[in-house]
């Protein structure tokens, strides 16, 4: 029962992230006269349909991992093949097409969607630290992995870092900044465990012959937190801030992995989202929901990434064609957009990759 209960959260995790995303596209494509044939959440056999008054046929497929807008004159992968509005004269299908759309609209189109995630992870975010409040975390950690350089260095889950090379760490903030300015350093990590201290000597860099690589991860996070309760205009800038560093540290870190700066061990797959989201569950409604925001401002800063295919991509073409004043050549964007589906591709099975190393699959497997 617990499973169902887990997969149908799941299930509406990943609907609400995706309708909202794909919506912020919809909307600003129709208010800058763009005919949308089409839009679906999940892909493959149509489970149902409906025809709107504008043409526009809302439907719901059978596999829900993602969603669509068919756009007339859109280029796009989701597009599958050209929709031709019923009825439409020569004249209407120029006016309608997103083809023949300024730059600036299609860049605002393009960015509508990150934007709509943004938006809701904002006021998702507002709601629980309005009510719930915001949280304050503590230097009490926790290792969820045992081949993480905290657990090998000898820390376990319920320590509590005191200080880091001699600067007091009373938050998880301080602590975090503390591990930030070691990178490729030795750190002195002085902690308590039972009632009694100790330190350790941790090197955040490893030998590759003569050269220091520098180490960006401990391997920890903080065990506790404490909820302080906001005003709303409060949790409406906590949510902002929030937001803002959820977004910026995934984009961070997806170009540390491209350039092999940080370990592509820390890249997670639908797995990985699946048991978060699993946790979330049991953990209660608020926190549940501060899950939706966290997805939603996740999904909305991967696609503002500038790789073709995603929604940053069409942003970045859209600005040289602006600054430009033509469109780019089809063959180019072509070579381009088949560049991004490699890097796509290739992070999407490096995270089902570590989803299945984690859980132990190959062991079973051999």
């Amino acid at each position: 029962m617990a499973l169902i209960v887990d997969i149908l959260a799941f299930a509406l995790l990943l609907g609400i992230v995706i309708v909202v995303h794909e919506l912020g596209h919809l909307m600003v494509a129709r208010s800058n006269g763009v005919f949308c044939s089409a839009f679906s959440l999940g892909f493959g056999p149509i489970l149902f349909s409906k025809k709107d008054k504008l043409g526009t046929q809302w439907r719901l497929s059978l596999f829900p991992f993602g969603g669509y807008v068919k756009m007339f004159g859109d280029a796009d992968v989701s597009s599958f093949r050209e929709c031709v509005p019923e009825g439409a004269s020569e004249e209407d299908m120029e006016r309608m097409s997103l083809h023949r759309k300024r730059p600036w609209q299609k860049l605002l189109i393009a960015a509508a969607g990150p934007v709509a995630n943004f938006l809701l992870s904002i006021v998702l975010f507002s709601i629980v630290f309005a009510i719930k409040g915001a949280p304050e975390y503590g230097n009490l950690i926790s290792i969820a992995k045992e081949d993480s350089l905290a657990y090998v260095s000898g820390l376990r889950d319920g320590d509590r870092i005191t200080r880091i090379n001699s600067v007091e760490t009373n938050d998880f903030k301080s602590l975090k900044k503390e591990i930030i300015n070691s990178r490729g350093k030795r750190m002195i990590i002085e902690f308590e465990r039972g009632g009694f201290s100790r330190n350790i000597s941790i090197n955040m860099f490893e030998r590759k012959g003569e050269e220091l690589i520098p180490i960006e991860f401990l391997g920890v996070s903080p065990k506790e937190a404490l909820f302080k309760k906001l005003s709303v205009l409060e949790a409406l800038k906590a949510a902002i801030v929030e937001t803002y560093v959820i977004s910026v540290d995934n984009i961070v870190g997806v170009f540390k992995i491209i350039t092999r700066k940080a370990d592509t061990k820390n890249v997670g797959g639908v797995l990985s989202l699946f048991k978060m989201s699993s946790i979330s569950v049991q953990s209660g409604f608020t926190s549940f929901i501060s899950m939706i925001a966290m997805i939603s401002a996740l999904l909305g800063a991967m696609n503002l990434l500038p790789i073709p295919l995603l929604d940053g991509g069409a942003v970045a073409i859209s600005l040289i064609e602006w600054c430009f004043g033509r469109p780019l050549n089809k063959k180019l964007i072509g070579c381009i957009s088949m560049a991004g589906l490699a890097i796509v591709a290739g992070l999407m099975s490096l995270g089902i990759w570590n989803d299945l190393s984690n859980c132990k699959f190959f062991n079973w497997f051999k």
